[in-house]
């Protein structure tokens, strides 16, 4: 099925908002909803279509403009201002560690086939466990940790949203994956260039 020309039109800086607004409208869209989320997926999509550059930027984007909605409507303001920062230093890192990751499987950039779809929704699983595991650590270093919950108990605790997590990227990443390879254009090879008299 061919793209339509407006498609065809798009830069990479276009393809990365999208991704911007895909990660920031799903997240206040499932704001409610535990540990169901598209930021991992955006961040790691941009990775793997766009480089590291973009999964960086794309992935600070969605992460400054929707946490500063989140809690502008008053969610976390009971934790006060240190926990909150300590939190977002987790957060952010880990979302971005998942895009880097995002990256490293898409690294030769043949991301336009069902297998290549197939090999990044797999690649998410470990990204969305260690994503967990850093950032219930930094929940116990902050919020837990000081009530004198063990760490043992907040990891025990973590696992039913872990796996709601992985149910999350599981249909996220390779939903919206095959959205964005057909939005991506194709990778055109230049045809090698004719050799000049004398060359071998």
């Amino acid at each position: 099925m061919a793209r339509p020309g407006a498609f065809r039109k798009l830069s990479r800086l276009d393809l990365a908002f999208l991704l911007v607004l895909f990660g920031i409208g799903g997240r206040l869209l499932l704001l409610r909803v535990a540990n169901v989320e598209t930021v991992l997926a955006a961040s790691m999509l941009a990775g793997a279509f766009l480089g590291w550059r973009y999964a960086l930027f794309v992935t600070v984007a969605v992460m400054g403009v929707s946490d500063a909605v989140i809690y502008a409507l008053g969610y976390g303001g009971e934790l006060g201002l240190v926990s909150i920062l300590g939190i977002t230093a987790f957060t952010w890192s880990g979302m971005t560690f998942a895009g880097l990751i995002g990256a490293w499987g898409g690294r030769r950039r043949v991301l336009f086939t069902t297998r290549s779809i197939a090999i990044l929704t797999t690649i998410s699983i470990p990204a969305t466990i260690l994503f967990d595991v850093w950032t219930a650590f930094g929940d116990w270093v902050f919020i837990a940790g000081p009530r004198g919950v063990p760490l043992g108990t907040v990891y025990y605790m973590q696992i039913p949203f872990t796996l709601i997590h992985l149910a999350s990227s599981i249909v996220f990443v390779p939903l919206f994956g095959s959205i964005f390879s057909w939005l991506v254009p194709a990778p055109s090879h230049a045809p090698l260039p004719e050799p000049q008299e004398g060359e071998p």
